[in-house]
């Protein structure tokens, strides 16, 4: 019977055994990957992806340096399938504009809220201020301090600091908490306003006159804040004269 079959047809079956075991193997291996990368695919589509959003009100016209020094919005993880439009992932993309409209609490940043900044110091949102002090800022320049007296130039735009001012023989605090618009030769926040060797500070207006006497008549000394103001302590309220200078009351 053996001698009857053409030669080389005894190995056919076991060829076709391995061929199809092997097709067999390919099969589930593309099967294997095929579901891996679909997987992939659903959790990426199922996945989250982290934004900004807002934690409170924040007026038209803020400048995003400002939305970050006053904690106004927080990097949250947002289901990719509930992402607002140009949802805004990188502070940096925001650098140096301000808010083109009203933005509430858990709102998305997106790129269409933020615009170019405005070309004026007095259009700033800083010196419009808010809620009740909405109109009550006012910007003076202090003639250029040295390095000591004005902590030139660890000082710098956006910052806060303490006033104190010496006259005569007597020093004390002039004013807590000043902003400072825009530092020696830095532009103010949320503007391209040209800059000045001076500081510009944001001061109540009805404070203009002690301020401006105070920089032709003493001498005034910055006092550096924490970034934090939450934790910030109140400033120091002592007068010191030569009377109790080296008693520390």
């Amino acid at each position: 019977m053996e001698n009857l079959l053409p030669k080389g047809m005894l190995g056919t079956p076991r060829r076709t055994v391995v061929a199809g075991i092997a097709a067999l193997v390919v099969a589930t291996i593309l099967l294997l990957v095929y579901l891996s990368h679909y997987r992939s695919s659903v959790e990426s589509e199922n996945g989250t992806m982290k934004v900004l959003v807002a934690n409170r009100f924040i007026k038209a016209g803020t400048s995003a340096e400002s939305l970050a020094r006053e904690g106004k919005y927080q990097v949250t993880a947002i289901p990719k399938d509930q992402l607002t439009d140009g949802a805004i992932t990188d502070a940096g993309a925001i650098r140096g504009q301000v808010t083109l409209k009203d933005i509430f609490p858990s709102q998305q940043l997106t790129a269409d809220d933020f615009g170019a900044t405005s070309g004026a110091l007095s259009a700033s949102s800083d010196l419009l201020g808010t809620g009740t002090k909405t109109g009550t800022w006012r910007a003076i320049a202090i003639t250029p301090l040295d390095s000591a007296h004005g902590i030139a130039p660890q000082a710098q735009t956006g910052d806060h600091v303490d006033a104190y001012v010496q006259v005569g023989a007597r020093l004390g605090l002039l004013m807590p908490d000043v902003l400072i618009l825009a530092a020696p030769d830095q532009v103010a926040a949320g503007t391209s306003a040209p800059t000045s060797a001076n500081y510009i500070l944001r001061i109540p207006a009805k404070d203009v006159t002690r301020f401006a006497y105070a920089a032709d008549n003493g001498k005034i000394w910055f006092v550096l804040r924490p970034q934090d103001e939450a934790q910030a302590k109140p400033a120091g309220t002592t007068f010191a004269d030569p009377s109790n200078v080296f008693s520390g009351q």
